[in-house]
């Protein structure tokens, strides 16, 4: 069964991602954890702790033309997007390096399928397991970030793993539960900032199993049950100190057992010559500036917490036509209503009012599941850094899980025949937008092609479409094009020639200039609407958003014939 599953799996990610360009974030992951593992350096994209970076870059070390140039001003300088795009496309072969490090990203999604898998099958049986891996398998959101060098399904799969540990640790308290549990919590912990909510997850969650009643059974060589309160708050503390040694040593670890200090890129130097920006983050940086005057953690470490906290404050974020700098409380609940298929959106419904309406078993089991979602959601609603359904993938395996709930149901009044049904309806669901997962939306806004009506940002536009255009290019015999991309990736890597307009890449802006036309134009839904960008910029392509695009690349890239000018006013 899981051998079936991990065949589909890396079928449907690897089908995906070889026809994907670069995303804005990729260059810098790769680049970052291959100086770290070569370098001992972690100057580059100082924003996340390095650890699915060095595993993303793993597969580097094994190929021998691999080649690394820090005799140039972007590395001395701390340029990180300079830089990375010297490593990634100038001196080596993009998708040589882009491929092998993406499959270890699908390593993390198949390990991140068999804990789903398993949690499943110990709460509801085989039958409705395996429907619940089908449901995972073909989960476009959850495949769409399996294939990518990025921090969002690793951290997903930590975290998940320490949540299912930490379920079977309060059934059962053993050795391996407890071992299991301090990896995958200790592993969240140096792979992205994120996961320190985790933290108090796990606190809640231990102490609602502590207080309530019943006994904590244990199997150390012989078995027994903790009954009273007293032994079983000191389990609870000894297994709090368990996770906090092991994160300790985890971090420690990452970063080669070294204090640094680490050599500043340009983010992290341009903070501390303007240490006002630290206000936004008071709590943080006077924590932070306090272990790193006792040396208790790497230097690098703890500029990185403070510079991914200053940075997360101001984000230039886009919803339904709306810009802000700050965000919304309700994006995250409008980009998990329109990007989850429709088959799991009912499936978890229907699993949250089952659940709600056995109160027996919101006790003993779903709590450990619905506690979990609702405090990483909720958590995310208060941040700043509206940007993309990714920022919340971790809920993902949970919701799976309470769509389990419904599909147990389903199985116990019928059959396990009938839940083919909600696998088939999710398959179709895929189909109608493979291989664009990362493009996905549901038909509560009639699917991803008026996803940039909505949301944009790594939801829809992400840099990844530079292959099917250029695909597009082919098919219609366009030799050149006129194009403004968002995104990291170098179109000529990709042997898209033309002129640069505005909203090019910062490699690029040197050759930036006016249109050529009569001719295609090919503009990125990012720079389209303008999110990046002043009102001037926008208002340069204000008018192509009252046009219909000749052409819709992977949801992502608009193309249009134009003969004369758009614009009504000079460039910006």
């Amino acid at each position: 069964m899981l051998c079936v599953f991990a065949v589909i799996f890396i079928a449907l990610t690897v089908g995906s991602y070889t026809r994907q360009s670069a995303t804005v974030d990729e260059p810098q992951h790769l680049t970052a954890g291959y100086t770290a593992l070569r370098l001992h350096d972690y100057r580059v994209d100082q924003e996340h702790p390095p650890f699915l970076r060095l595993w993303a870059a793993l597969p580097l070390l094994a190929m021998p033309d691999v080649r690394l140039d820090t005799n140039t001003v972007s590395w001395r300088t701390g340029q990180d997007w300079d830089f990375s795009h010297h490593f990634l496309y100038e001196i080596n072969d993009a998708d040589h390096l882009l491929y092998r490090a993406r499959f270890m990203t699908v390593v993390l999604g198949i390990v991140l399928g068999v804990l789903v898998f398993s949690w499943a099958q110990e709460l509801f049986g085989f039958w409705t397991a395996a429907a619940v891996l089908a449901l995972y398998c073909l989960e476009p959101n959850i495949l769409a970030h399996s294939g990518l060098v990025t921090t969002d399904l690793g951290v997903t799969c930590f975290i998940f793993g320490a949540l299912y540990f930490l379920w079977r640790l309060t059934r059962m308290l053993t050795f391996g539960n407890a071992v299991g549990l301090a990896i995958f919590f200790a592993l969240a912990q140096v792979s992205k900032f994120s996961a320190l909510v985790l933290g108090p997850i796990v606190a809640v969650l231990l102490l609602v199993h502590v207080l309530r009643e019943g006994a904590w059974p244990y199997q150390f060589g012989s078995r027994g049950e903790l009954r009273s309160l007293r032994p079983r708050v000191l389990a609870m503390i000894a297994v709090v100190l368990l996770l906090a040694g092991s994160s300790y040593v985890a971090v420690w670890a990452v970063y080669g057992f070294r204090y640094g200090p680490t050599t500043p890129n340009a983010d992290l130097a341009l903070l501390q010559k303007n240490p006002q920006l630290l206000d936004r983050v008071h709590t943080t940086s006077v924590v932070a500036n306090w272990f790193d005057e006792y040396r208790l953690l790497p230097d690098a470490y703890t500029h990185s917490l403070v510079l991914g906290q200053v940075k997360a404050q101001r984000r230039s974020g886009y919803l339904a036509g709306e810009f802000s700098r700050t965000g919304w409380w309700y994006y995250f609940p409008v980009a998990f209503l329109v990007k989850t298929p429709l088959t799991v959106l009912m499936l978890f419904i229907c699993g949250l009012v089952l659940s709600v309406k056995t109160r027996a078993r919101w006790k003993s089991e779903d709590a450990f599941i619905v506690l979990p979602l609702v405090i990483y959601l909720g958590v995310a609603m208060t941040a700043h850094l509206n940007i993309g359904l990714r920022h919340i993938l971790p809920i993902y395996p949970l919701v799976l899980l309470i769509c389990g709930i419904t599909l147990d149901e389903m199985r116990v009044r019928w059959r396990p025949f009938f839940l083919l049904a909600p696998i088939a309806l999710a398959a179709v669901e895929l189909a109608l937008v493979y291989p664009h997962c990362l493009a996905f939306f549901n038909q509560l806004i009639r699917g991803p092609g008026n996803g940039h009506l909505v949301l944009l940002d790594s939801n829809l536009d992400w840099g990844q479409d530079l292959k099917p255009l250029k695909r597009w290019m082919d098919a219609h015999h366009v030799e050149q094009i006129n194009l403004s991309y968002f995104g990291t990736a170098d179109p000529a890597y990709y042997g898209i020639r033309g002129t640069k307009l505005l909203g090019s890449p910062s490699f690029l802006m040197a050759q930036i200039t006016e249109p050529r036309l009569p001719g295609y134009v090919a503009v990125s839904v990012q720079n389209l609407h303008g999110v990046r960008q002043d009102e001037s910029q926008r208002e340069f392509y204000a008018p192509l958003l009252e046009r219909e695009p000749t052409a819709t690349i992977g949801y992502s890239i608009h193309v249009y014939w134009v003969e004369t000018n758009w614009w009504y006013n000079s460039l910006p």
